[in-house]
């Protein structure tokens, strides 16, 4: 299927409108745009990637997400629950 330029300039503007979205919501992006022009929100990133906001690997080291704990919490606090009870049935 051949594109047409008018489908590819619609597309660069969706593009463009969702990231400006994005931004917006940054301390300050009111005062001081996250870029001048629109179209460096065409080609450019707009998150960071220092070690602090990218959680995911951290020098090839996983870092769990909050969900992953409230998981893993959950889960020891049944073991623990299991042990107790255990514990219980063995006094008598």
């Amino acid at each position: 299927m051949n594109r047409t330029r008018d489908y590819y300039r619609k597309m660069r503007a969706k593009h463009i409108k969702r990231k400006k979205r994005i931004t917006s919501h940054y301390p300050g992006s009111d005062t001081f745009p996250y870029y001048s022009d629109d179209g460096r929100y065409s080609k450019n990133k707009i998150h960071c990637s220092c070690p602090l906001c990218k959680e995911k690997a951290y020098y090839g080291k996983h870092m769990p997400t909050m969900q992953e704990k409230r998981h893993n919490d959950s889960l020891e606090s049944l073991v623990d629950d299991f042990y107790e009870e255990a514990d219980d049935n063995t006094d008598l």
